[in-house]
């Protein structure tokens, strides 16, 4: 096992819970003469690494307050009738409501599984498929796409000129000028980057059940679920990294990463999903095929795929669980009590404050 208890505990040892306060309600008056820096200390657990933070886009109180209004606004979409927050749901973690495939605003179903949100102001590229390397970016994809919100940008900005609370709060964020699709795409990054979601038991066994204490060594055993090298042990459960994990028998009709990079290393790789509140955020994987955990589980046990031809990218951590010989996954060290053990620890990863949070939603 190459992680054992004793480096788990060290962990803990970097673990502070903090108060998740709202500092854009507490703000009593939109700053009319300069912005005011967004404070994340106050509101990150203090074992958060620093963010990286765009110099053309510095987090502002004013900012964060504008993309929280847009984030929850239809005018975003071109018939008016759908915002972002209507397949990022804050009651379900920021995904659509146990959806596969989430309905644009024009009635078409999109190709990807809604991703969740939080913790996305740590990670380097975006979307299943890594299409989009910003924040700032990934706000204009399904704004702009006619699978999703089939908004014009520049009729989006007219539009929002319209009325003079938006005036106001993009004068309070940028200053003076006319709004435009920069700002409000720099806005609602801003906004993102503000929400967070973390769990003190992904440092420390003591706030574990024994259940969930035997899923952990489950989870943490290379013979058994071997997980840890995709979803670390740490804030995010996650690396943030891009993985081919088998999950399609030819990648060529799925290429994820590959489509972008064009990179042959890169086909069938997708991004490695949070496990933080996962509870909330079935049914699973890009496309959304499985239903429970246990789905899950069952695949990384025997349903995978590789070939060396179409399938040569699959990640080494999980082609050491395939027998080449008879061209078929070997089952996994691990017992039924095992595979409910592991459901149980993943289940307690969750941040039931992020689903209420006043900071994140109206």
């Amino acid at each position: 096992m190459k992680y054992n208890n004793f480096l788990f505990f060290l962990f803990g040892l970097i673990f502070l819970t903090s108060c998740k306060k709202d500092p854009i309600d507490t703000v009593s008056n939109i700053n009319q003469n300069g912005t005011t820096p967004y404070d994340f200390s106050k509101y990150f657990p203090s074992s958060f690494p620093k963010m990286i933070i765009p110099s053309y886009n510095p987090t502002t109180v004013e900012g964060v307050a504008l993309g929280k209004k847009l984030f929850s606004d239809p005018l975003l979409s071109g018939n008016n009738t759908q915002s972002c927050a209507s397949c990022h749901q804050q009651n379900v973690a920021f995904v659509d409501s146990g959806l596969r495939f989430s309905k644009g605003s024009t009635g078409a179903i999109g190709p990807r599984n809604t991703m969740p949100i939080f913790n996305l102001g740590y990670a380097k590229a975006f979307f299943w498929d890594g299409r989009s390397k910003s924040l700032e970016e990934l706000v204009f994809h399904p704004i702009a796409s006619k699978n999703e919100m089939n908004q014009d940008p520049i009729l989006l900005s007219t539009e929002l000129s319209k009325y003079p609370e938006y005036s106001k709060l993009y004068e309070a964020a940028f200053g003076s000028g006319e709004i435009n699709f920069d700002k409000t795409a720099k806005a609602i990054a801003q906004f993102i980057r503000t929400i967070v979601a973390f769990t003190p038991k992904s440092y420390d066994t003591a706030y574990l059940s024994d259940a969930e204490k035997r899923g952990l060594k489950v989870f943490l055993d290379d013979n058994k679920g071997d997980c840890f090298h995709c979803h670390e042990i740490g804030n995010f459960m996650t690396t943030f990294e891009f993985s081919n994990n088998g999950l399609n028998e030819n990648p060529f009709l799925d290429p994820g990463l590959f489509a972008i990079t064009g990179n042959i290393n890169d086909l069938g790789k997708f991004k490695v999903p949070s496990l933080i509140n996962v509870k909330y955020t079935a049914p699973y994987m890009h496309d959304g095929r499985f239903k429970t955990l246990r789905e899950v589980i069952d695949f990384y046990d025997t349903g995978f795929h590789w070939d060396p031809i179409k399938n040569g990218s699959l990640d080494a951590n999980i082609l050491i669980h395939f027998d080449k010989s008879k061209g078929k996954p070997k089952p996994r060290l691990w017992s039924e009590q095992d595979k409910l053990d592991i459901i149980e620890y993943i289940n307690g990863l969750e941040d039931k404050s992020l689903l209420t949070n006043p900071q994140f939603g109206n």
